[in-house]
């Protein structure tokens, strides 16, 4: 099969940027939406065989796979940008108008055992869910819900001894 696809890649490659480019993709990442397109069905058919009259049909349906992953990142990484904006002009402002207890709050976290901060820091810096944390930091979420519990009961109990 490495063969047929090394056949078909010098065969396909423009047709598959044609494809992307014909689907508002810049060129610049069409050329490597093709490469993800060949990696992809380089992997597939390690698993698979491929009739060699469906091929080309075959590696479309890869190429529109891709451009659905590739659109689906393109609207995260929009909205992640949008956020990041909004957050960097909020702490802008907050910084303008309380540098001091900003600076305190960060502290604060700064001293919580360092899972508890992470936690702390991907839920409310970044956004993700409990569930996502688990995820990300490889612990069941019944023990992010309880250590992300207590250190906001820590920075709470915190927080209200230094009358902030």
């Amino acid at each position: 099969m490495s063969d047929e696809l090394s056949d078909a890649f010098r065969r396909e490659a423009g047709s598959i940027l044609g494809f992307f480019i014909r689907r508002d993709v810049a060129p610049v990442d069409a050329a490597d939406l093709v490469s993800e397109t060949f990696l992809a069905a380089w992997k597939s058919s390690r698993r698979s065989t491929i009739e060699p009259a469906m091929l080309r049909a075959w590696l479309f349906g890869i190429a529109r796979n891709v451009l659905s992953q590739h659109r689906r990142g393109r609207t995260r990484r929009s909205a992640l940008a949008d956020r990041l904006r909004w957050t960097l002009d909020e702490a802008h402002v907050q910084t303008a108008t309380e540098p001091t207890l900003a600076e305190h709050i960060r502290e604060l976290i700064r001293q919580l055992p360092e899972i508890d901060r992470e936690i702390v820091q991907l839920v409310y810096w970044d956004g993700f869910t409990q569930e996502e944390v688990a995820t990300i930091i490889g612990k069941p979420a019944t023990v992010v819900r309880a250590r992300l519990s207590r250190a906001r009961g820590v920075l709470r109990e915190q927080l209200a001894e230094s009358d902030d």
